[in-house]
């Protein structure tokens, strides 16, 4: 039976993260193992985390998932915290069934890579890893037909995706792909708002799809030849770039149609804590990130990217954001130079 790490990271988003553990920990699937990468900037995200996983701290899980995060596990929880450098550089194995990293925030690929560079070293060459988002809730099975449909697979050089649906219409699609646009450096999800009526079962990935980044499934085999995902990106972007990477090395991608996530979307970067300045951060690297991504792999498209990237500056230029709008002009100018 392959082991599975699970990645989540959690920013200044407990409660999600909780609902989320509740329901990975009630998978049909037993051998997985789970890291929580904490780069909230205060320590409360990390105390709620601890008092759930102890169970000396009553958290009130308000979920629209009853059945899949209901009834409560029972604390506590097989469980170790550490801190980022400890956990690079001790060299011990962390074989409990949540590991908890305190880490500073250098972004959601640099978070994700702290797990990745351990599972590089530690795990087994049949391992599989679960890049899922903190927003998310799973179904009992989800877990279970992932791996199935690796194991069944014929290719092994494969990344898989799960079908996406909306937390809060859980019957409605939220993707099973992505599509970029490289001439316009613009996103779409395949299937967006549409019932579920197995019509992507069999969906098939061109050149121009990419998996959405609330839940990419990959044998430990990726990052070995593809290497981690690049820190440049700080937020958004990372996981197209690191799935391009992927595609040079000779893997391709697949969705697994019965493996079902339930997604918040955007709640992982958004928090009501500091909503503002989480949505001029957002707002930031995706302008920005939009640049970076098509100057690294289609420098020529640079021409027609350009003009969108300009009318997105002028339209938060009229909404205020001059500030946002100024840094955001520099830094593009620096990638347009350098």
């Amino acid at each position: 039976m392959n082991k599975v790490y699970i990645i989540l990271v959690n920013y200044n988003n407990f409660i999600d993260t909780i609902e989320c553990l509740e329901s990975i920990l009630k998978s049909s699937y037993l051998n997985f193992q789970i890291f929580v990468i904490d780069n909230s900037p205060n320590d409360v995200s990390i105390n709620k985390l601890l008092g759930w996983i102890a169970g000396s701290d009553d958290i009130n899980i308000n979920t629209n998932f009853n059945d899949l995060v209901f009834p409560l596990e029972q604390k506590p929880i097989d469980h170790i915290i550490v801190n980022e450098n400890e956990f690079r550089t001790s060299g011990k194995l962390y074989e409990n069934k949540i590991t908890i990293i305190r880490a500073k925030n250098n972004g959601f690929a640099a978070a994700n890579n702290i797990a990745l560079r351990y599972i590089l070293d530690n795990g087994g060459d049949s391992s599989l890893i679960w890049i899922l988002n903190n927003d998310t809730v799973i179904e009992k099975d989800t877990l279970y037909n992932l791996t199935a449909f690796y194991n069944n697979n014929a290719n092994k050089n494969v990344i898989i995706g799960s079908k996406l649906k909306y937390y809060f219409k859980p019957d409605t699609l939220q993707a099973v792909a992505g599509k970029y646009n490289t001439w316009l450096g613009k996103h779409a999800h395949v299937g967006d708002g549409e019932k579920d009526n197995g019509q992507y079962d069999n969906y098939k990935f061109t050149n121009c799809d990419y998996l959405v980044g609330a839940s990419i499934f990959l044998p430990v085999l990726f990052i070995k030849e593809t290497g981690l995902m690049c820190e440049d990106y700080f937020l958004y972007f990372e996981e197209l770039d690191w799935i391009k990477s992927g595609s040079r090395h000779g893997f391709d991608m697949a969705l697994a149609p019965n493996a079902t996530v339930y997604h918040k979307e955007g709640s992982s970067i958004i928090n009501t804590t500091a909503e503002e300045k989480n949505t001029s951060t957002a707002a930031y690297y995706s302008i920005v990130n939009r640049v970076r991504f098509i100057k690294k792999w289609y420098p020529y498209r640079l021409v027609t990217v350009m003009p969108g990237v300009f009318i997105a500056l002028i339209k938060r230029l009229f909404k205020g954001k001059v500030s946002l709008v100024k840094k955001a002009s520099i830094t593009i100018c620096f990638f347009l130079l350098s």
